[in-house]
C-alpha cells in the first residue's frame, strides 16, 4: 500500500504542476505564516501608538485562523485533483488497476491527511507570535487534519466539474470564520458555529494558549469531526461510484 501511496503521489505532484493556482494554495500558507510574523508585531505597534486597543491579546485567534487556512487549502487542492481525475475518466483506470477504487479514495483521503498534519508543525514553527508546546500542539495538528479530507469530500460530492468546484470553493471558505463569529459575538446564537468542524481547532488552539482547560474541547472537536465524516462518506461514495 505505500508504493501505491508513493506512485499516486508522484502522478497528483505532475498534475499539481499544471495549474499555478493549486501550487501558490501550497506555499499561500506559508506565505501568510511569514506575513503573521513579521508583519503583525509592526502592525501591533502602529496599533498602539495611535490607539488603546491591545492586539497581542488576539493574537492566539489570529494564529488559529492561519492555522485553519492548511486543511482548508489542501482539502480543496485534493479535490480539485479528483475533480480533474473524474473529467478525465482516470477513476475508472484505477478500478480495475491494483490500487483499486477503495485503495484509491483511501489515498484520496490519506494524503492530505498527512499533508495537513506535518504542514501544520511548519506553520505553528513559522507564525512566532503565539506561544505553543509541542505536547499541547500535537492534538492541535490532529484536529486540523482530520478536517483536510472533510473538505475534499464536500468538494467531490458536491462539485461536477472544476468550475462548479470553484464556485464551491468560495462557499467552503466561509467555514474559517465559524471561529471568528463565535469570539467576536456575545450573543448566544453564535455558538451555533459549533456544529462545524473547522470551529473546534481554532477553539481548542485558544483555549491552550489560555492555559484553560482544553481537553473536553478537543474530545468534542473529534466527535463532531467523525459525525460529519460518516455524513459526508455517504454522499462522497456515491458521488465517486
Amino acid at each position: 500500500m505505500i508504493k501505491k501511496v508513493v506512485v499516486l503521489s508522484i502522478g497528483d505532484w505532475k498534475n499539481i504542476r499544471r495549474d499555478p493556482l493549486l501550487i501558490f494554495s501550497m506555499f499561500g500558507i506559508l506565505l501568510l505564516a511569514s506575513l503573521v510574523r513579521f508583519g503583525l508585531p509592526k502592525l501591533d505597534t502602529l496599533i498602539d501608538t495611535h490607539t488603546t486597543f491591545e492586539l497581542t491579546q488576539h493574537y492566539p485567534l489570529i494564529v488559529s485562523l492561519v492555522l485553519l487556512m492548511t486543511p482548508l487549502m489542501i482539502g480543496l487542492l485534493y479535490g480539485f485533483v479528483i475533480l480533474d481525475e473524474r473529467d478525465e475518466g482516470v477513476l475508472l483506470y484505477y478500478a480495475v488497476t491494483p490500487l483499486t477504487k477503495v485503495g484509491y479514495l483511501f489515498c484520496r483521503l490519506l494524503l492530505p491527511m498527512i499533508i495537513t498534519f506535518l504542514l501544520s508543525f511548519i506553520v505553528i514553527l513559522i507564525q512566532g507570535v503565539a506561544e505553543w508546546q509541542i505536547i499541547t500542539f500535537v492534538p492541535i495538528a490532529l484536529l486540523l487534519a482530520l478536517q483536510a479530507p472533510l473538505i475534499t469530500m464536500l468538494m467531490a460530492s458536491l462539485a461536477s466539474n472544476k468550475v462548479e468546484g470553484l464556485a464551491l470553493a468560495k462557499v467552503i471558505n466561509l467555514s474559517i470564520l465559524a471561529p471568528l463569529i463565535d469570539y467576536a459575538i456575545t450573543n448566544p446564537l453564535s455558538k451555533v458555529m459549533m456544529i462545524l468542524p473547522m470551529y473546534w481547532p481554532a477553539y481548542t488552539f485558544i483555549l491552550i494558549s489560555h492555559n484553560e482547560d482544553w481537553i473536553h474541547a478537543f474530545l468534542i472537536g473529534i466527535v463532531i469531526t467523525i459525525a460529519w465524516f460518516v455524513m459526508l462518506n455517504q454522499l462522497f461514495q456515491k458521488k465517486i461510484g
